[in-house]
């Protein structure tokens, strides 16, 4: 699947994508209250670019990972905030480096 072809709300979702930048992680409370720590990145394929976020526990997956490298990412989830689209690394996401 392409980054062009990815729409809100959909699950399962396995791309191929280049790294583009990785920001420190962060904590974020949910509207539910929650507190959650993610870190924002930006990933790329030949359809366009994407907003990245990988969530709690994943975040250690990024270990050894750079700006550059090539990522497999698995069963990821598409979000929008605020018309901006995320692919999303979640508790039930891979990822692993090409």
């Amino acid at each position: 699947m392409k980054l062009s072809e990815l729409r809100p709300g959909m699950e399962n979702v396995e791309l191929i994508v280049k790294l583009i930048s990785l920001e420190e992680p962060r904590k974020v409370t949910t509207y539910s209250g929650l507190e959650h720590t993610l870190v924002e990145g930006l990933v790329k394929d030949g359809s366009g670019s994407m907003r990245l976020t990988v969530w709690n526990e994943k975040i250690e997956e990024l270990e050894g990972i750079e700006a550059g490298d090539t990522l497999k990412l698995v069963d990821c989830f598409v979000t929008s905030f605020k018309g901006e689209l995320s692919v999303n690394v979640g508790r039930d996401s891979g990822i692993q480096r090409q």
